[in-house]
């Protein structure tokens, strides 16, 4: 499992997250592209959000222990 998180800089959410259920991180941002088409990327290189995390490590953030990122939650949920 994986978390994309996003900031307030113009990013494809404003705050909160996307979990992403992956085996590895190539394999969720490539879900993530597929699942939002262009508005996946920020510029041709650069998915649009602000940081990736596995379960692990999203796990430890104060994100996670508040329940929210900016005022928002989970956004969505890709399988």
């Amino acid at each position: 499992m994986y978390y994309f998180t996003f900031g307030s800089d113009g990013q494809l959410f404003n705050g909160g997250w996307v979990r992403i259920k992956a085996d590895t991180l190539m394999e969720a941002q490539q879900k993530f592209a597929a699942h939002y088409g262009g508005r996946a990327w920020k510029h041709e290189r650069f998915l649009n959000g602000a940081f990736f995390y596995s379960e692990e490590q999203f796990k430890q953030t104060i994100m996670y222990l508040d329940g929210n990122n900016l005022g928002y939650g989970e956004h969505d949920f890709i399988q």
